[in-house]
């Protein structure tokens, strides 16, 4: 049962669009890729008969995030039989193909890998490009989807990634595709699937191949699509988090978390500048950044639960030597703390980390834990929680939302219930929420 729910443990998660305005939600995650939407005036409470301004049936059912960048909203989905639609957590689980953590192989289905434009204000949509299409080459756990990564987009265009198909493309908001790279499909652990989204910042994809055949960071130009750089690691190994882009006073480091070791990256040439090895497990949650901070760990099978800090300006290999908690590049390590499927978060001095329904706080600087509490009745949490209006925003599969007060004490504020199944993480923007259903999506609004 631990290694079934270690399998379902599938990163959601994106990069960085840096042409994208400040109300936009241009990745997993948000613009700034740390799950924190600033400046919005967001609704207490929803249901089917409030505050619900629409919702629209998709083209095909998939976990990728909902992206938005002004009043276009993008969405990645596979289209094809029934049998592709994803399963709960439970339901997943006891699916016969994951029992004894492999799946039965690849289905006998062909599946259209479409990327839709939509209005964001009404869900009307505008286009639907079909980026690969095909018999899937390996097969997936009932849990997890094929059209888990989120597009990444700014003012011009917007870059979709299917792990499935190893296919990269970028279109402009018109639907006109402007490239396509061919990367490959490799298998991932246990043919759990793949997550990892692709990143914009600076001109620049960066795409992470972390599977049981390679591990590779690659970065094209935005523009043409030719191959910036690469780095290659020595050993491959399955990690469905994606690289996050870490601002700090010093300089911007593009982050890649993979299996045994996490590594620092200069965006503009791919050189390393630190490296963290003796990580437990894989990942399947991305980083949490602040500008003096840099938080990941994780709770897989064989783990104790690690949960690392990392100070800004480190360099070089910061490993930890047998029995350290610290060291000049790393502040502080806890264990029996590391998050689940749901990214953390850091801001104003917190860190707040999710594992299954457990919510924890801890002092960014210290490690010290401020509280550690259970969502009440909560289901499997996959979707990564939003900072936004002064409150965490936090979804579970079976869609209640928790909005819980920002701070050093637990308290929830609301909860709100739409009847339907959520692993995608939500998008929000100046004053809208938008969750992504099985084949739904919502736009959740204050009424006026």
């Amino acid at each position: 049962m631990r290694m079934a729910r270690w399998a379902v443990a599938l990163g959601m998660s994106v990069g960085l669009a840096g042409l994208s305005g400040a109300a936009d939600w241009s990745q997993f995650r948000g613009a700034a890729g740390n799950g924190v939407a600033e400046a919005v005036a967001l609704p207490m409470e929803w249901a089917t008969d409030r505050n619900l301004a629409w919702k629209a049936k998709l083209p095909g059912s998939g976990w990728a995030q909902p992206v938005v960048v002004g009043k276009t909203l993008f969405i990645a989905s596979a289209v094809g039989e029934s049998s592709i639609t994803p399963k709960n957590f439970i339901t997943g689980v006891m699916d016969p193909r994951s029992r004894g953590g492999k799946s039965e192989g690849p289905p006998d289905v062909r599946i259209q890998w479409q990327l839709s434009a939509m209005d964001a204000e009404t869900g009307k949509l505008q286009w639907t490009k079909t980026v690969a299409a095909g018999k899937p080459k390996f097969g997936i756990h009932p849990s997890n989807s094929y059209a888990t990564e989120t597009p990444a987009a700014d003012a011009k265009r917007v870059a979709a990634f299917f792990g499935a198909t190893g296919t990269l493309a970028m279109f402009d908001h018109s639907g006109k595709e402007l490239w396509k790279k061919e990367l490959g499909a490799y298998p991932t652990t246990a043919e759990f699937g793949s997550g990892s989204s692709p990143v914009l910042i600076d001109e620049t994809v960066i795409v992470q191949l972390f599977n049981e055949t390679k591990a590779e960071l690659l970065a094209f130009d935005a523009t043409t699509g030719a191959e910036k750089w690469k780095v290659s690691r020595e050993k491959p190994g399955t990690s469905w988090a994606t690289p996050v882009i870490w601002r700090t006073a010093k300089r911007s480091e593009v982050i890649a978390l993979g299996r045994g070791m996490v590594t620092a990256h200069d965006p503009a040439t791919g050189k390393e500048l630190w490296r963290l090895n003796g990580v437990e497990s894989s990942f399947s949650s991305s980083a949490a950044v602040s500008p003096d901070y840099l938080c990941f760990g994780n709770s897989g099978p064989g783990s104790s639960g690690q949960l690392f800090a990392i100070k800004a300006g480190a360099t070089g290999d910061i490993t930890l030597q047998k029995g350290e908690k610290s060291n000049a590049g790393v502040a502080w390590l806890k264990t029996a703390a590391g998050p689940g499927m749901a990214s953390p978060i850091a801001a104003n001095g917190l860190l707040y980390v999710l594992n299954n329904s457990g919510l924890s706080c801890y002092d960014l600087a210290t490690g010290e834990q401020k509280y550690r509490e259970r969502l009440p009745k909560a289901r499997t949490i996959a979707a990564c929680p939003v900072l936004a209006d002064g409150r965490l925003l936090i979804v579970d599969e079976a869609g209640t939302a928790f909005q819980v007060k920002v701070g050093t004490s637990f308290e929830v504020l609301n909860t709100s219930k739409l009847e339907d199944t959520f692993w995608a993480s939500p998008a929000v923007t100046e004053s809208a929420i938008y969750l992504r259903g099985l084949e739904t999506l919502y736009c959740i609004r204050k009424s006026s």
